[in-house]
């Protein structure tokens, strides 16, 4: 059996023993869907029911996310920007401002491209300008906050949270008497997250166990022609977090380069988190002369804020590697241009690792992704890479708050990607990078979110 990169859900992007024949990757890629298909029609094919049924799931999952065609799309941003012409687009399309698929020979956008526009094109940008200046005053009030209020290891008080998670499973999306079994997201407790409790649950539930994905397990027996509800009610505390760049400068010693923390979180983390020599050369390139730590993960924060805005991701499970994605196309959403920070970090020999789970804020509850950097003596400094400069801020250390600094609009499930589910999971993930919508599967296969089933998340108390 041979060894080859296949793209594939169950296991993607890693090397793997598999039968799959080593062009499909590539036609994928291409765009060759059809004549994947074909082959894999082929009763002769040689390939297992799962790479079969994980190759089919990509293409559906990019097929999902480019799905508007040339015409449409053509005809949508006109709609919405009258003066725009298709030489607009076309340029637009030439400086990957939108995405767009060659699918079985005809061209297809990207399913967010429209909403991304005002994002990314310089043009276009006027028209969200009061949008961003209030999203700059209202995280420049929660930052004076949080710095004002910084207490011991730089907390603040802390807030009281309660929120619903519910995934609601379609009727008949499994055969009845099947059981359908189910992982939520469940807050972890760590330095800003405390006294974490499951206040009710629809089914028994099962903590999970050493997963860097922190979650609720339950099952049930579906019944013909009924929905299959299940649902957590969960509390926590939540705290801000900061340290003063002038803090972390009088306080950090020198790296210890031989302990197993230094070692695991400066390295290579397949498939997500890759040093290559082309990264460690950039990573280089953006801070220059500079060898302190701090300054040089405040030099890369800063050319990532200034290179890379915002905007709707595709699914991830679609791109092999996102922090390559971010480089490749001039944007990235929170989990991919925090991937590239904690890869650029990790190329300088600074430790750096991902955390994620949702924002949490009274009008808005959201999948949200971050950094945290560790600095020897202090310990890990929490960064939101997506929130970028408080550009309205007239203080420096209100303006780079999210450098050094978390607000208590956060809860964390999640300590890594790619990891593997407790209990472990059968079949192909909806999520293989993050887990924050949650994973829903039964003997036949997985259920795709929002097609087979809906996952929702309540604010039911903030104070």
């Amino acid at each position: 059996m041979k060894k080859i990169y296949l793209i594939a859900l169950c296991l993607p992007f890693l090397e793997i023993e598999a039968a799959v024949p080593e062009k499909i990757p590539f036609m994928i890629d291409a765009g060759e869907f059809g004549a994947v298909e074909k082959i894999v029609d082929n009763p002769n094919h040689g390939m297992t029911t799962l790479e079969v049924d994980s190759i089919l799931k990509i293409m559906s999952r990019i097929r999902s996310d480019f799905r508007i065609t040339y015409n449409e799309g053509l005809q949508v941003i006109q709609d919405k920007y009258p003066f725009v012409t298709e030489a607009n687009i076309k340029d637009w399309i030439s400086k990957k401002y939108i995405e767009v698929k060659e699918i079985d020979g005809k061209c297809y956008m990207f399913r967010k491209s429209v909403s991304n526009l005002d994002r990314l094109v310089p043009e276009l940008s006027k028209f969200r300008r009061n949008e961003l200046i209030q999203e700059d005053l209202k995280n420049e009030k929660v930052a004076i906050n949080a710095i004002h209020s910084a207490k011991e290891n730089g907390l603040s008080f802390p807030k009281a949270v309660t929120l619903k998670y519910t995934a609601k499973v379609k009727a008949d999306a499994v055969p009845a008497g099947e059981m359908v079994r189910v992982w939520l997201p469940f807050p972890i407790e760590n330095e800003r997250q405390s006294d974490i409790k499951l206040v009710s649950s629809s089914d028994k539930v099962t903590f999970s166990k050493g997963s860097i994905h922190n979650t609720v397990y339950m099952e049930r027996k579906a019944e013909k022609g009924k929905p299959v509800n299940f649902e957590i009610v969960v509390s926590y505390k939540v705290r801000s977090q900061y340290y003063s760049p002038e803090f972390i400068m009088n306080n950090k010693k020198e790296y210890d380069k031989s302990s197993e923390l230094y070692r695991k979180y400066t390295a290579t983390e397949y498939p997500q988190v890759i040093l290559t020599s082309e990264m460690r050369k950039l990573a280089k390139q953006i801070v220059g002369r500079e060898t302190d730590p701090l300054m040089q993960a405040s030099l890369v924060y800063d050319w990532i804020d200034a290179h890379f805005p915002w905007a709707g991701a595709r699914e991830y499970s679609t791109i092999p590697n996102l922090a390559e994605y971010v480089l490749e196309n001039g944007h990235g959403d929170c989990g991919q241009v925090s991937l590239l920070y904690i890869t650029l970090l990790r190329s300088l020999g600074i430790p750096a690792r991902w955390e994620s789970g949702y924002a949490v804020e009274p009008n808005k509850v959201g999948m949200h992704d971050w950094a945290e950097v560790y600095y020897e003596g202090i310990g890990w400094v929490p960064v939101d890479m997506s929130y970028g400069l408080i550009e309205t801020a007239k203080d420096k250390n209100v303006m780079e708050f999210y450098k050094t600094g978390l607000d208590f609009h956060r809860m964390a499930s999640n300590k890594g990607v790619g990891g593997k589910l407790s209990p472990e999971k059968k079949f192909v993930r909806s999520e293989t990078v993050d887990f924050q919508l949650g994973e829903v599967e039964w003997s036949g296969g997985n259920l795709f979110y929002y097609k087979d089933w809906t996952p929702d998340v309540e604010l039911i108390r903030f104070e």
